[in-house]
């Protein structure tokens, strides 16, 4: 294992104790499953100006690693108040802050890995496959040795605090390479891939995410209160186990079936996903329909991530992907984590499942509106090797 193996393999224990955990921290705290979705979408919003922030700051004045460890530490020092207020107002600053720093550093850690792996292109997906491992992994011990008390809000920061501590520390081993050489930004094209081709993507893609703030903002709620588990949140590693070999084969799928089939596909999976949700609130179905995590975000987020790098200039794959992190991942889940409370608090977790398993079937009737169209030559301005596979939000 290199040094980025290892960074982030614990980065990512860090997102398995402070994701599925934290949505059991709010309601421990008292907060009603209104003001959870209020403060879960509040989260996802602010997720959406931290990295765009520090990756401005990284690339105006360096020091990715920096920021990376103090991002880090924003995050234990939040944490610790959150864990002695019951106040909707002060919480849900405290959330702000975590959003804005909680994801930042895995970004910053791409951006060191590409100036230090030699051939990132082909050697990425074999380094970040580590992170994965991690989360799976943390949540497997913390579960097999009854590490913490989902009905404490106190074991569970305490759990996150250790995390980011070791992650800290692993922080310090990175290289960063100083002295880059700035490229001067260039447009190919009238819109620099930027047509109405992107926009359909970026609708259908948000369309995506909606129903999958469905699993990710109550995921691990819906099985304490439908399922009667008490320790619900290591359901959450098999979903991470899954996505691991699609990490080296996602490119190999894109190459046979072609970008439009893949991304149907993994839009599909997660209607399916949540229908099962919905109708069969069964543990026995519940863990194996985890395995489809590897479609609806590993496949899903492969795809995506290839067709932006064929579809738009290098010069210009920066702003495609800070368009993509917010306008297709961090606004939906906002909206669908803010309005999900509300369907809980009024109609129950059925309803919830079934109207956000729509959305992507909206989507896919999107993808089919842009046919063809969305798949992108290999030979265009970013085309990458079908070996790699790629991930980013969780």
């Amino acid at each position: 294992m290199t040094r980025f193996s290892v960074h982030y393999f614990l980065l990512f224990t860090v997102m398995a104790t402070a994701g599925p955990y934290f949505q059991l921290i709010l309601r421990a705290r008292g907060f009603s499953v209104v003001e959870l979705g209020h403060l879960q979408g509040l989260r996802a919003l602010a997720g959406m100006c931290g990295p765009l922030l520090v990756g401005y700051l990284a690339d105006r004045f360096g020091a990715r690693r920096g920021l990376l460890a103090g991002c880090l530490v924003v995050v234990g020092l939040l944490l610790i108040p959150l864990n002695v207020t019951s106040s909707f107002w002060i919480a849900a600053a405290l959330v702000a802050g975590i959003g804005c720093t909680v994801r930042t550093p895995i970004p910053l850690t791409d951006a060191l890995a590409a100036g230090e792996l030699e051939d990132p292109v082909h050697q990425y997906g074999r380094v970040r496959v580590w992170g994965s491992v991690g989360f799976a992994a943390a949540l497997v011990i913390i579960r097999v040795l009854g590490l913490v008390d989902e009905r404490s809000s106190t074991s569970m920061i305490t759990a996150i605090l250790i995390a980011v501590g070791l992650c800290l520390v692993s922080s310090a081993f990175l290289r960063e390479r100083h002295g880059a050489r700035r490229r001067r930004v260039a447009t190919t094209g009238a819109r620099g891939g930027f047509d109405a081709v992107f926009w359909l993507f970026v609708l259908a893609a948000a369309l995506h995410q909606i129903g999958m703030t469905a699993h990710y903002s109550f995921f691990t709620i819906y099985l304490q209160d439908v399922l009667g588990m008490e320790s619900a949140a290591w359901v959450w590693s098999i979903g991470a186990v899954a996505e691991i070999p699609m990490l080296f084969y996602a490119g190999r799928f894109i190459g046979r079936f072609g970008l439009l089939a893949m991304l149907g596909a993994s839009m599909a999976a997660v209607s399916l996903r949540l229908g099962v949700y919905a109708f069969v609130p069964a543990l026995w179905v519940i863990l194996p329909i985890q395995l489809l995590h590897a479609m609806t975000f590993g496949l899903f987020h492969a795809a995506s991530i290839e067709f932006i790098r064929r579809k738009v200039p290098r010069e210009r794959f920066g702003l495609a992907m800070a368009l993509y992190l917010s306008l297709a991942s961090a606004l939906p889940s906002w909206i669908g984590s803010s309005l999900g409370g509300h369907v809980i608090e009024h109609w129950g977790y059925p309803t919830l499942y079934l109207t956000y398993a729509a959305a992507p079937l909206v989507g896919i009737a999107l993808l089919a509106m842009g046919g063809e169209r969305l798949n992108v030559s290999t030979s265009g301005a970013m085309g990458v090797s079908h070996d790699e596979g790629s991930t980013d939000e969780r």
